[in-house]
């Protein structure tokens, strides 16, 4: 006679799957975030070493020239905060998100275990 998985236990497996590929993308999705975060901080403080020369911004697949080096920096440091802001929220997001996968998982081993 074949075991039987309860229903119940197929919807903790089924909802522990989905916990598991929405961590993956959130972390994903944080890891993109903080890698730009880290190119735009980099592109300020190459603004600020060099204050000297023509400074050109890609926008698609052109290069565009800056006149205004003070407003790209502003502008630069605001993309800058609000990547953090995101950053922080997906932090946030992954917590909960791990606590819930790991708590699920020890649900369900609880369950086949007795």
């Amino acid at each position: 006679m074949a075991y039987q998985i309860p229903k119940e236990l197929q919807e903790k497996i089924a909802n522990f799957e989905q916990l598991k590929t929405q961590l993956q993308m959130i972390i994903s999705q944080k890891g993109e975030l903080d890698a730009r975060k880290r190119e735009i901080d980099a592109s300020v403080e190459a603004l600020a070493e060099n204050k000297e020369g023509e400074v050109y911004r890609r926008i698609g697949d052109i290069l565009i020239k800056v006149r205004d080096r003070d407003a790209l920096t502003a502008e630069l440091k605001e993309e800058s905060e609000t990547l953090g802001v995101r950053l922080k929220s997906l932090e946030s997001q992954e917590k909960t998100a791990r606590e819930m996968y790991e708590n699920l998982g020890r649900e369900i081993n609880e369950s086949l275990k007795g």
